[in-house]
């Protein structure tokens, strides 16, 4: 275990100062002004990013049952790992239709757009739970990042992708755009398809700006000796197992 991550976990559990009571606060409001700390908006250089087509994979319970979209809670923290056997997405069934968003920007400056969220009511969104700052994702001890519905120190209104690692909060609603905190751009947005007839939810590709690479290159290591070898890298094929926030990670960290 790296020694970060044992400083982490340690200010979870309170053996450690928690990381939680970091002084700088993110607000995810659209209106308010930047606070310190957060990253100045990439330039945009021309270029459109397109997105990009992975495996059609079936969101199904652990004992392969397709998960069904209306029986999904709502603003809940639901897990999967997509495209790679452990780069791990969020699920959300939201309160209300999730509109999209139509000129979102990577760090790099491309340019793109985030789908709306599918579904009978528009309100299911999938994005890569890979924080685009410091990569702090949702591991088996301890998850950082999270959907956070009531508010908090990083949102006074609630209801955004939060990640205590950094203080950044991104909003689900939007194509996780960026509210507040340092992080450089969006999380991803995983795309998915619903199908009316059986009410199963599949994952098909990603748009924007992934972080995999940087991901993998980090976490080599820890990856490893929990995958086996390059099982971390396999991409998934045909199905993947969806849970609880709860039962994928130990402790889900508050701040």
């Amino acid at each position: 275990m790296e020694r970060r991550d044992f400083i982490k976990i340690c200010a979870v559990s309170g053996t450690c100062v928690s990381t939680c009571a970091a002084s700088s606060v993110a607000h995810a409001d659209a209106k308010t002004p930047s606070v310190a700390g957060d990253a100045p908006p990439a330039k945009k250089t021309g270029v459109i990013l397109k997105a990009k087509n992975y495996a059609r994979v079936k969101l199904v319970d652990q004992d392969g049952r397709a998960i069904k979209a209306a029986s999904l809670k709502v603003n809940h923290n639901y897990v999967f790992n997509y495209p790679f056997e452990s780069t791990p997405c969020f699920l959300l069934s939201l309160d209300k239709e999730a509109s999209g968003h139509p000129d979102l920007v990577t760090e790099r400056g491309e340019s793109y757009g985030s789908p709306r969220g599918v579904g009978p009511r528009k309100n299911l969104v999938a994005y890569s739970a890979i924080c685009a700052h410091k990569l702090a994702y949702p591991s088996s001890q301890v998850s950082f990042i999270s959907f956070r519905e009531k508010p908090s120190a990083l949102s006074r209104t609630g209801k955004v992708i939060g990640c205590c690692a950094d203080k950044s909060a991104y909003d689900p609603f939007a194509g996780a755009k960026v509210l507040g905190g340092p992080a450089p751009q969006p999380l991803a947005a995983v795309l998915l398809e619903h199908d009316p007839k059986t009410d199963a939810i599949y994952a098909t590709g990603t748009v924007g700006g992934e972080k995999f690479d940087a991901f993998f290159a980090k976490y080599e290591f820890k990856l490893s000796l929990e995958r086996g070898g390059s099982k971390a890298k396999e991409r998934v094929a045909t199905s993947v197992v969806l849970r609880d926030l709860s039962a994928h990670s130990t402790q889900t960290a508050q701040c």
